[in-house]
This record gives structure tokens, sequence and C-alpha cells, in this order.
């Protein structure tokens, strides 16, 4: 340019010189009529259009002008001018009449900048030009403003006031403008807005009401030709169809052939707000960055990447609250529409939230990975969890929490609920006072049912607990409500303590009282049904009660916790250890000065087709087959009855009953008795025995009959029929009574 405007004052040196010598040979010949000045002021004028071209290394630049104005204090004015840059391996031809030239090299790229003015700066570096001055090259581009200054040493031009540009389906609008043509850059300074038209992106226009472009507003914004990308700076909203996009910095990368944007990238507070699509679909998202993908036609999201705080947000049924998934990262993959969630990946401090709805409480699961998937038409309907998983579900009536390694989740269409959720590795799940550990749980939340299975160091099988009974077996069901629990396979069971609820009162559950109270109660058994509502527990399969001294076995077992009673059914058998009186004096002295009467362990076992304890009455029923054996000697009959003392570990009273058919059978170390009923006291070691009629047979061989004896354990006496007494004696074993 520098030498542009140097030759073209040496040319007007030359003409100027070549004027004045002519007039001087004419002599006194008459001047010419003097022409009009554009500007009086001006030193010289010159018209005709002319063109000037100069070549640098990388690109031809011309300068051509209407007229060109030289005033005395050295400066130029163009009128009309047009400056003409061509990069090198291209040719440009100016239109005449300042209009874009055409690129007819192919390799390189021209720009023409016209202006109703033009101003040669200081050193003639730059060109400022004034009125209607617009850019335009070769490929389409095109820029409009009022004043701009074209710089000549590095190939820019800035504007500052309002500007326009276009190119193809973009065009944009804003306050201060800067083109860099080396770097191809063009630069909207402030209060930048630009537009894609529909075709190029298939979303909304500077309207969000209309269908179509999209609309990008910004403190300022860049088009960097060279990388084919859109950056956008401070403050960047992007308005599309049902879609709303906030950054404080943007930079959409456009495709080759600069029609459609490919990817956008959004930086510091990344938000994206959607308002169509159904239950499942797109919401919000929101995160410190975000790169989102674009489909092949520049319709639709495809993928979303977000960085720092991300958060994903699905639409509700309705009017409900929709789904939240968040993490520091999350990778989204979405369906054709560009709104329904197909798949994604979190990855650290995961959490998905399930507001709370009409028929189900809020859930919450929180891990530090999360892999999920889905479908088109359904959206996600499985997640894989990783990573010290926490699940809970809070609600009026129900307070629940869930920990494992890992979680996998089947959820309905449109993450509309969980179905179910399977816990795995270190799995513990705990519903108020329930507590469930096992290497598998699965949890149905619809119909509010816990499975436990599986086996891995540290939990070899699932286990089951609560206040009153913990269970461990090999497979354990669990309705939430109740609760009730089914257990299989190698089923051992322990009865806590009664006095663990005592503050709930005289109807807290309990133990049966001929079990001791302080003591947890151990049950071994194929199979176990516990109804915590009932506080029931029935045991099948070779069910075995254990407590210190106590043993219970039976096919069947039940455990009558809210009433204290106890059944075994099936080869019923009990073992239980008493104190009784034994022979001589304890070391034990009464405040009298008595000694205590010394005590004795001594067991007691019985046997029965079925065996019936009721808390009630401390009553002990043996029916079928009954058999009795203990210190009170060793009875048998259809059934027989043994009721305890309060204490509930030593026999008050028992009745024993003989068949129809058949005899009642006492017998002791020197007789038996036969009846049709026995009745045995403790507290005077009296058996009253009756029948048609009552027989005891003495060791020696007497036989004594009647329809009432009445026999003393601790004083050979018989009472027969009431009235009549008999006093034996047996020495030896010759078999002569007295």
């Amino acid at each position: 340019m520098r030498k542009n405007a140097r030759f073209i004052i040496a040319v007007f040196g030359v003409v100027f010189a070549l004027f004045v010598a002519v007039q001087l040979m004419r002599g006194g010949r008459a001047a010419p009529a003097a022409t009009v000045r554009s500007d009086p002021g001006a030193l010289m004028e010159t018209t005709g259009g002319n063109t000037q071209r100069f070549r640098s290394s990388r690109e031809d630049v011309s300068v051509s002008y209407d007229k060109l104005l030289t005033y005395a204090n050295g400066s130029s004015k163009l009128i009309g001018v047009t400056i003409t840059t061509a990069d090198r391996g291209g040719s440009a031809v100016a239109d005449g009449s300042g209009g874009a030239a055409e690129d007819r090299g192919g390799a390189g790229r021209t720009f023409v900048v016209t202006g109703r003015e033009g101003v040669l700066g200081q050193n003639e570096s730059s060109i400022t030009l004034d009125g209607d001055v617009r850019l335009r090259s070769s490929d389409g581009m095109t820029a409009r403003t009022e004043h701009a200054t074209y710089a000549q040493s590095d190939g820019t031009i800035t504007a500052p006031g309002p500007v326009e540009f276009a190119k193809g389906r973009l065009s944009g609008r804003g306050t201060g403008l800067k083109y860099d043509k080396g770097r191809d850059t063009l630069w909207i300074l402030e209060q930048a807005v630009v537009h894609v038209a529909p075709s190029t992106l298939g979303v909304a226009s500077d309207s969000p009401g209309k269908s179509g472009g999209v609309a990008i507003a910004a403190g300022g914004a860049g088009f960097v030709r060279r990388d084919h990308l859109l950056q956008f700076d401070r403050n960047v909203r992007i308005l599309r169809e049902g879609q709303t996009i906030e950054a404080d910095t943007a930079i959409a990368r456009l495709s080759d052939d600069e029609q459609r944007i490919e990817t956008l990238e959004l930086h510091n507070h990344a938000h994206i707000a959607g308002t169509a699509g159904g239950p499942g679909s797109l919401r919000a998202l929101s995160g410190t960055d975000m790169t989102l993908t674009y489909s092949a036609d520049g319709q639709a999201i495809q993928r979303a990447r977000i960085f720092g705080q991300s958060l994903l947000q699905l639409a509700g049924e309705g009017e409900s609250a929709g789904r939240e998934i968040s993490a520091q990262t999350l990778d989204i993959s979405m369906a054709p529409d560009g709104m329904t969630p197909t798949g994604l990946t979190g990855r650290e401090a995961v959490r998905l939230t399930f507001p709370a709805e009409a028929e189900a409480p809020a859930r919450t699961i929180q891990a530090a990975q999360i892999e999920a998937k889905g479908e088109a038409n359904r959206g996600l309907t499985s997640a894989r969890f990783t990573g010290g998983v926490v699940f809970r579900e809070r609600g009026p009536e129900v307070n629940r929490a869930a920990r494992s390694a890992e979680l996998e989740i089947a959820m309905k269409p449109g993450m509309a609920s969980i179905d179910e959720a399977r816990f795995l590795h270190a799995a513990r799940f705990e519903d108020g006072k329930l507590a469930a550990l096992a290497a598998v749980a699965k949890y149905d939340t619809t119909r509010g049912t816990l499975e436990l299975t599986g086996s891995e160091p540290g939990s070899l099988t699932p286990r089951a607990l609560n206040d009153r009974i913990a269970v461990d077996a090999t497979r354990i069901d669990i309705v939430l409500d109740g609760p009730q629990v089914k257990a299989a396979g190698a089923v051992k069971s322990t009865l806590q303590p009664a006095a663990a609820s005592a503050e709930d009162g005289a109807d807290s559950p309990k133990l049966p009282s001929m079990l001791k109270q302080d003591q947890p109660v151990t049950v071994l058994a194929d199979n176990l049904i516990y109804d915590g509502a009932a506080s029931t527990a029935t045991y099948t399969g070779g069910g075995r009660l254990f407590q210190l001294d106590t043993t219970v076995k039976g096919d069947t077992l039940v455990i009558d916790e809210q009433r204290g009673d106890l059944a075994a059914s099936g080869h019923a058998l009990t073992t239980m250890l008493r104190e009784t009186g034994g022979k001589g004096e304890s070391k034990d002295i009464r405040k009298d000065g008595s000694k205590e009467a010394k005590k004795e362990r001594t067991q007691t076992t019985g046997t029965s087709n079925d065996l019936k304890y009721e808390d009630g009455p401390r009553k002990l029923t043996y029916t079928g087959s009954a058999h009795l054996v203990g210190p009170d000697g060793d009875m048998s009959g259809a059934k027989i009855e043994v009721y305890l003392k309060p204490s509930g570990d030593d026999v008050e009273r028992v009745e024993g009953y003989a068949a129809a058919d058949d005899k009642l059978t006492l017998r002791e170390p020197t007789r038996t008795t036969t009846g049709a009923h026995l009745t045995y006291t403790a507290a005077n070691e009296r058996y009253l025995v009756t029948g048609l009629p009552a027989s005891v047979v003495e060791q020696c061989g007497r036989e004594t009959t009647g329809k009432t004896l009445t026999l003393f354990k601790s004083a050979d006496t018989i009472v027969v029929d009431g009235n009549q007494q008999i006093r034996t004696q047996t020495k030896g074993g010759s078999g002569q009574c007295k």
C-alpha cells in the first residue's frame, strides 16, 4: 500500500512537471477554462478510476478509486475507493463497481473492500474508509459497516460501529468488527447476534417462537474460517426450537463446507433447558463445561459430554417432577430425536434421584460410576452402578436404605420408576428394624419384596435380622410389609431375648416361658416362614430348637412370640434339665438357720407325635404316643400335659391320659402303675391314678388295683379308693413283699 501511494504521488509529480513545461513553451497563448474541483482545498485532483497493482510474496494488492484528492500537507483522499487483495495462486478481477471479484485461481481467495471515501493514514500505512463500507470474499462471505480502517501492514480491517456479516446460511450483527485476513478471522466485538439458517441446524431462528434455525447472542463473536469454527464470549445465549442453551463462552465447530454445526463446546456455567418431549426426555443439562455433538444433518443432539458438576434432568409424567442424574462427568447418547437419552456414563459422585410420587416414595442412588442403557422409543430402562453404592427410599411410612459394591436397576420406559434393584457384593438392606445381608439382594419395588441369595467371602450365606430374630439360610425371601420372611436351605435362626423389646410393654413379643427369657434361642431347619406382624416363626424339615440345656425337635416347629406359645409336630421331642431335691442337705443356710435341701439337675425327655406349649397356663401337651422320662418317673400314654411353675424352669403338675383302647403307664424304680388318667403334683410328690381299674404292680410282684389309687413318691404308701391304706416294703431281690 505504501508503494502504491508513493507511486501515485510520483506519477502526479511527473504529470504536473510536464504540464508546466508545455505552458511555458506556448508563451502567451490563452489558458483553457479551469476545471471545477470536488474539494477547492485540494492541491491536486485526479479522476479516471486509475488502478495500481502491487505484488508481495504472498498476495497481490491493488487500490482503485474514482477520484484522488491531494492536499498541501501531503495527505490524500480517495473517492469511491476499492481495495482488492488476492492470495498467491489466485487472481482477482474487480467487477468495476466495487462488487465482489471472481476467484479464478482456485487455490487462493480474493477479498474486496469498498467505501465511498478513503483517507490515507500517516506514512501511508493505512486507509480509513467511510460510508457504506463493504467487505466481500470470493467464497461468499460479506460484511458491512459505515466506518472501517484497512491496515496495509497486517491486512486487517477494523470497524468501531454497527456491523453486519453473512456467509452462506450464516449471518450476524453487532458493534465493532475486526477482520484479520492473514488469520482469516472475523470478530464482532460487542453485542454479537449470530443466526444459522434452518437447513444448517434445524433449530430456532432469532425468535424462539419460530421453527427453524438458531439464534446466538453473546458479548462478542468470532468466525475463525481457517478452522471452520464460531467462537462466542461473555454471556452466551443460544435459542433453538424448544431449547435454550447458555454458557459464559461457546465454540461451534462447523462442517468443512461451513453449512452446519457439527459440535458445540460450552465453557463455564453451561446449561441447556428443553421444553419439548414426553416423559423421560431431556428437560435440562448443566455443568461447568459441555460438548454437544450433532447429527449428520445438524438437526439434533446425538451426544452430550458434560464436565464438572454435571446434571441431567429428565421430564416426568404430566406435571410431576422429573428424574435427575448428577456426577462430576456425564457422557450421554441421544436418540435420533435429540431429546431422548439412550445411553449414559457417569463418573465420580454419581447421584440418581427419583422424586416422591402418589404411589412411590422418593428414591436416591449414590455411587462412584453409572452405566445406563435404553432404546429410542423407551428412553433409559436399565442402569448399573459401581463403587460404594448407597440406595435410599424415603416416604411418610417408608425409611429404607441399602449399600453394596454394585447395583443393577431395571426401570419402566422413560425412567418412570424403578421396577427392580439388584444389589451385588456385600449387599446390606435396611428397612426400619429389619436388616438383610447377602452376596446378592434383589429388591422388587412394585411388590415390596427382597430376595437374598449367593455366597462370597464375608457373606457365606444370606442373613436377615431384626430386634427379635436373626436368620441365616441359602436363600431368604422377604416381604417388607410385615415383614414376612421365607428362608430355605440350611436355615439357622436365632431368637433374641424378650428383654430386648421390654419397652414395648406387656403385649410385646416374648419367648415361651419354658425357655429362659434372658438367653437367645437357636433353631435349625430346612425351611422357615416368619411373620413379623403376627410374630410367628414356622420351621419345617427337621426343626431343632436349642437354648442352653433345653432342646425341642419336630418335623415342624411353630413359635408364637405374641402369645409365647410353641408347637412341634411330627416326631416331637423335648429335653430339659430340672432342679430337683436330692438326698441329704446342701451347704446353703436359710435365714431361720435351717439347711436347705440339696438340689440336683436332672434331665427330662419327652416324645410324642405332636407337642404344644401354651404360655397362658404354662402347659406342655404331648399328644400321640406320648412318652415322658424324668426324675418323676417314666410315663407313656395317649396324651401327657406338663404344667410348669411361674418361673418356667420346673414342673408344677403332670396330667397323663390313656387312649380309649389302651392304658396310661407310669414306671418307677420299684413299681409300675397303669390307669386311664394320672395326676402328679410336684409339691407333695403325689400321684393320683384313676381307671377301670387303676393298678400298681410292685417290684416284689404284688399288684394293687382299685378305681382310684394315690401314691406318694417319698413314702411307699398307696391309698386305694380313698380309704384303704397298704404299706409295702421290699427287701433285696427275694420277691417277698411285706
